[in-house]
């Protein structure tokens, strides 16, 4: 849960320093100003598309701008190692079309 903690402390930190509120970055990312609130203080976990829709909305160059660029896994998990990679201008490009192009269903979700 530290991860999602740090996740939505980042958040927070960069909405406000763009002088954004809740609800202004919650309607843009499809969510509930309390969903923002829960995600902001650790406790909603966030889906991929989100989180790349925070880069774009909180004016970012990459997802690691929001999230450590490694993470230990909890000790309960000694096997699962955790790598990361920055997309290419082209990747990044493909990502967000596809989040773009995703319907948003009942409640602000996207539906599969």
């Amino acid at each position: 849960m530290e991860l999602y903690r740090r996740l939505g402390r980042t958040v927070a930190n960069r909405r406000r320093q763009l002088g954004l509120t809740q609800r202004d970055v919650a309607a843009r990312l499809g969510l509930s100003r309390a969903s923002l609130a829960n995600l902001e203080c650790g406790r909603q976990r966030i889906m991929v598309h989100q989180l790349f829709g925070l880069v774009n909305i909180l004016n970012l160059d990459s997802i690691l701008d929001l999230v450590p660029q490694t993470w230990a896994p909890p000790s309960d998990l000694p096997n699962l190692r955790v790598t990361g990679t920055v997309l290419t201008p082209s990747e990044r490009s493909s990502v967000e079309h596809l989040v773009a192009s995703m319907p948003v269903g009942h409640g602000g979700q996207r539906s599969s």
